[in-house]
């Protein structure tokens, strides 16, 4: 067997013994030969490798290969080095790996001991790899916008540098292929969720997504951005693409639903001032509940936010008033025109007050955000062309069904509560409707309209509608929205992403390599998880949640705090013993007891005090009087004995204490 060079030879000896779990030592090292013997005192096993001058190569020359040694635990070849090299691919795909967890797996695996610093040591070694790899392949960023442009013509790929550098580095990416733009003008509604999300590599930034609504209401992505932060600038860049993109023009009759972030109510009024721009009632009721905490109010809140008409609003927000004043007060502060549907502007047929769609996605693509820029980017598109194909395949099922499934069973629910609705006809289609006989709406087939205005808002029979529908017939998919038509389903899902060629095939662009941007990594441990917020359940493996659990207290026995907490005094408390020490006094002339011990006038004091002899309780200082001795105690620092043949002072401090004058004791 021959070798290039000694060090190759070197390498397949420690390869070999790290295989095979054995302990192999180099004894012999130098230019022209190099031999390798067992570390355990009786093993014969050796391997001699020298320099030939026939082929200038190493070449194995005497080799023992009967090992009777056991395997090695203390295996010195296992290094952190090479413990990097052999979990380097499992180490990247997960980065957040626990160092525990991972050393039991290496010790698993290769039957050797392994400290944790090892552990440290190498996945350091990995994780540098990959910050390496992230750089390269912002280099590559416009290759991959030529790429992305060639294999999926009609896309926008918009990728911008930073003016403020000297040389070219890379700011912002944006996506919006020509599939996903068709496919949601073609069968969406004009609703659009605009949400952002933090890598959770090395990855420097964040990432924008715009996403719609198909006909089972479910999410499809319509575009998404790399940025540096979520400012008012990014947020004006980016939805000056996208609107541009799936035309919205000025906005008029488009629904436009994010959180409360500043960067994006600016943009959409720039960029859109005649779409309607709904706030998320989740982040709303998240401030409100900072100052109203109690549980019972969240149903009363979002009663509020889904009251579809002012008079349903009113009624429950009556209902909160009842339990918290100030917190129905501050509902009306929220300004419910952006959260609650009873200020929606009608006929966008989506009557969400949430932005949970973004979250769904953002949780979707939590894997593709621990890569670099461009391997994420990618993994974000496959996920999204699968989709569409899983999506193709679904839809083919629904054989027979006008109205998309997720319509149906929303549908179903409103069937049922439609059984607490009486309605009256007046003979041309018009019904009168009576809810719990505390409610009454008008409904109007002819115009499939509802004074309750659910009807007109999400485009969805409300239950005063179908308990009308009911009277005539059975078939409700004649007063639904042809947006949810299982039709306008296949026309979304009718357009799919082309494949891309790999890496090693892009074209390459011209234009100069941009270099990745700074890195500022925050003090501390990154996190995993985002923050969640006050009231919200936290998931434990290994703990039951503590959510909804009484608290009572072991003092008063109220309910809702602890003894800590309590708002019981201690004033309020049966009176305790007052001691004052007296330990160094002692005199000749002290009464004595029956075994002839002297006590001081405090102890006398004090033990009639403890069986509870003329104690007098009083809400100031407390007076306790025993036949001739008077104590007034005014707090725990202060003592005053007033005794008819003398007076004493004595304060209660860190200080020693003082002596009694003899006049009390005679």
């Amino acid at each position: 067997m021959k070798f290039g060079s000694r060090e190759e030879f070197r390498r397949a000896v420690i390869s070999y013994g790290i295989k095979q779990k054995k302990l192999i030592r180099f004894r012999k090292n130098d230019n022209n030969r190099c031999r390798a013997t067992c570390d355990w005192q009786t093993c014969k096993w050796y391997c001699l490798a020298s320099l030939t001058s026939k082929s200038n190569s190493w070449q194995i020359t005497s080799f023992n290969d009967a090992h009777c040694c056991p395997p090695r635990k203390d295996n010195k070849l296992v290094t952190s080095t090479r413990i990097a090299a052999k979990y380097e691919k499992v180490m990247s795909s997960n980065p957040m790996w626990q160092i525990a967890h991972l050393r039991k797996h290496i010790q698993e695996d290769m039957c050797v001991n392994v400290s944790t610093s090892q552990v440290k040591r190498a996945k350091r070694m990995a994780i540098k790899k990959i910050y390496d790899a992230i750089k390269e392949q912002y280099t590559r960023i416009f290759d991959y916008q030529l790429e992305l442009l060639r294999s999926n013509p009609g896309s926008t790929v918009v990728v911008k540098l930073d003016p403020k550098s000297s040389i070219p580095t890379f700011q912002r990416i944006y996506i919006c292929l020509s599939a996903l733009k068709e496919g949601f003008k073609a069968g969406c509604r004009k609703v659009i969720g605009l949400g952002g999300c933090f890598f959770k590599g090395a990855t420097n930034g964040e990432l924008l997504c715009a996403l719609g609504r198909d006909a089972n209401s479910q999410m499809y992505p319509i575009a998404w951005a790399v940025v540096e932060k979520e400012t008012n600038e990014s947020w004006d860049w980016f939805c000056s693409l996208l609107f541009k993109d799936v035309d919205v023009y000025d906005g008029n009759g488009w629904v436009i639903i994010s959180d409360q972030q500043k960067g994006i109510i600016n943009a959409v009024q720039n960029w859109a001032p005649l779409a309607e721009h709904r706030n998320c009632a989740r982040h709303v009721y998240a401030n409100w509940r900072k100052e109203y905490r109690i549980k019972d109010w969240q149903k009363l809140f979002w009663n509020c936010a889904k009251a579809p008409c002012v008079s349903l609003f009113n009624y429950a927000r009556a209902k909160l008033a009842r339990e918290t004043v100030e917190g129905a007060r501050a509902i009306t502060r929220l300004d419910p025109k952006h959260w609650s549907r009873a200020w929606f502007r009608l006929g966008s047929n989506c009557d969400s007050v949430d932005n949970n769609i973004c979250e769904s996605f953002n949780k979707w693509i939590i894997d593709a955000r621990f890569l670099p820029i461009i391997s994420m980017l990618e993994a974000t598109r496959q996920k999204v062309m699968v989709r569409i194909q899983e999506m193709i395949t679904k839809c083919l099922k629904w054989t027979g069904d006008i109205v998309c499934p997720t319509i149906n069973k929303k549908l179903n629910k409103y069937i049922e509560y439609s059984a607490q609705c009486e309605p009256v006809c007046n003979g041309q289609d018009i019904f009168e409707v009576t809810q719990n006989k505390n409610h009454r709406f008008t409904v109007d087939l002819n115009r499939l309209n509802c004074t309750c205005r659910y009807w007109q808002l999400a485009g969805l029979p409300c239950v005063h509608a179908i308990s009308a529908i009911h009277t005539k017939t059975s078939d409700l998919s004649p007063y639904i929205a042809s947006c949810f038509y299982v039709a306008a389903f296949k026309r979304t899902y009718a357009y799919c992403l082309q494949p891309v060629d790999g890496m090693a095939s892009w074209p390459i662009s011209p234009r100069p390599r941009p270099v990745a941007p700074g890195y500022v990594k925050m003090p501390g441990r990154p996190k995993t998880q985002r923050n969640k917020e006050k009231g919200e359940k936290k998931v434990s493996k290994t703990k039951l949640p503590k959510i909804g659990t009484v608290i009572r207290c072991s003092k008063c026995k109220g309910t809702g705090h602890n003894k800590t907490t309590c708002h019981i005094k201690e004033s309020s408390q049966p009176a305790q013993t007052v001691r004052q020490p007296m330990a160094s006094q002692q005199s000749s002339s002290a009464p004595k007891t029956s075994k002839g011990t002297k006590r001081s006038a405090s102890n006398m004091l004090a033990s009639t005090v403890d069986k509870g002899k003329g104690v007098q309780k009083q809400k100031g200082p407390s007076k306790a009087s025993v036949k001739g001795v008077h104590v007034n105690v005014s707090s725990s620092s202060a003592v005053t004995v007033n005794v008819s043949s003398g007076a004493a002072n004595s304060q209660c401090n860190s200080k020693r204490p003082k002596k009694l004058p003899k006049k009390l004791l005679d």
